[in-house]
């Protein structure tokens, strides 16, 4: 290669974001005639500049899973499951909006299962977006490259906010379920509908507020090789970024990107068990005492048992998500850049399948379980969004998620 003014030292760098395809940085001082020094493949390989940096596609030849295996396996999802799961989450997402809006939100459950499926709806587009580049690559090779390296200063923080908001709406209906059960004049009394949308409101300002950050960390560059006279689209840290580094690390790193769904996962899976065993005990010593509970008891238990599923299909697609960040932090060569870059790739893709299931399945277990749900549902699609005589006002059926005590 022949001699240059430019330098490239390639370099690697710890992400915790599992979405970040930060895989090989290196720094540029000039593009004429690129001379390239490359470090050993080593997992022990740090940072050593704070200069502009680009990213390289991932090529260490020790993965357990080879290079073409993974983009196979990356675009089959992105072309199939994805956007089927993703089309029927908008769709079903949106009847759900419909319905809560119908029954009423100044009920808080209704205020909170209606924000739920919104952030749903927009983590799920906005999950399309990101991935849409493999849809590109049918068509132009050149434009699917620039998109799956765009999408990380347009789409991706925002995509990561909406689907931590929607965690954390999880987490804020299990807590009011919780309470519900557990102390029901408590929840009565203190859990208005007006501080449950203020407080809904700040979250979401919060936490959308913070995710942003990302859309600032990274430029899209065109790098072009004057040895071979081919081009590519590569993404680099920021200015910004580089100058608030410390800052936007902590932010992200630590208070975003593992404690929202860390603690919103704990929360759940206590306030769940907490509500489910409450419950039982409060109809077994009914049972004992030969006592019919009453049709608001009745309906709250429906609404329980219903809400509590939605808490477990929580759990269960969220969990791979989180496991996934912790095997990144604790195995340093589990990493788009590390020595098990294909294998990072293959199993975030299924957890991302996992995560957009879990903003996709909710209509299904309202229609199955929720009676009054159903025919909400039958008489916006038979009606047009007229009233259904048939369907009393003050009508109990169970479980109901429009009533409370």
């Amino acid at each position: 290669m022949a001699n240059t003014s430019a330098a490239v030292t390639l370099i690697q760098t710890h992400s915790t974001s599992s979405y970040l395809q930060d895989s090989w940085l290196f720094n540029v001082t000039g593009y004429n005639d690129i001379n390239t020094t490359i470090a050993n493949n080593s997992d022990n390989l740090t940072e050593i500049s704070t200069q502009n940096k680009l990213f390289l596609p991932c090529n260490n030849l020790e993965n357990l899973v080879d290079e073409a295996t993974a983009e196979q396996v990356e675009r089959l999802f992105h072309l199939t499951a994805l956007p089927l799961l993703e089309l029927f989450g908008v769709v079903t997402n949106v009847i759900n909006c419909l319905v809560f809006a119908r029954q009423g939100l100044k009920n808080r459950i209704n205020l909170c299962l209606f924000s739920l499926a919104l952030a749903d709806i927009s983590f799920l587009l906005l999950s399309f977006a990101a991935k849409f580049f493999s849809f590109l690559g049918l068509f132009d090779e050149d434009l699917e490259e620039y998109w799956s390296q765009k999408y990380l200063n347009t789409v991706l923080g925002p995509m990561l906010g909406m689907m931590n908001i929607s965690n954390l709406m999880t987490m804020i209906i299990s807590l009011e379920r919780c309470i519900c059960v557990v102390s029901p004049f408590t929840a009565k009394k203190f859990l208005k509908t007006k501080y449950m949308a203020i407080g809904i409101s700040i979250m979401a300002v919060y936490v959308l507020g913070f995710y942003s950050l990302l859309n600032m960390k990274y430029v899209t560059t065109r790098l072009t090789d004057p040895q071979t006279n081919t081009s590519r689209w590569l993404s680099r840290l920021s200015d910004f970024y580089l100058d608030q580094r410390t800052v936007i690390d902590i932010l992200y790193n630590h208070l975003l990107s593992l404690t929202i769904p860390c603690v919103s996962l704990a929360v759940v899976v206590v306030a769940t068990s907490i509500t489910v065993n409450t419950l039982r005990t409060s109809l077994a010593w009914r049972h004992e005492m030969a006592s019919m509970p009453t049709a608001g008891e009745r309906r709250e238990a429906g609404v329980t048992k219903m809400l509590s599923v939605v808490c477990f299909v929580y759990v269960t697609t969220i969990t791979p998500s989180i496991a996934q960040a912790f095997v990144r932090t604790l195995v340093p060569g589990y990493l788009p850049s590390g020595k098990y870059c294909n294998t990072f790739v293959v199993t975030q893709t299924l957890a991302h399948l996992c995560e957009v299931t879990n903003s996709s399945v909710n209509f299904l277990v309202y229609f199955s379980m929720g009676t009054r749900f159903r025919a909400t549902v039958k008489d916006i699609f038979r009606r047009n969004g007229g009233p259904d005589k048939s369907i009393l006002p003050n009508a109990v059926s169970l479980p109901t998620i429009s009533q409370e005590l």
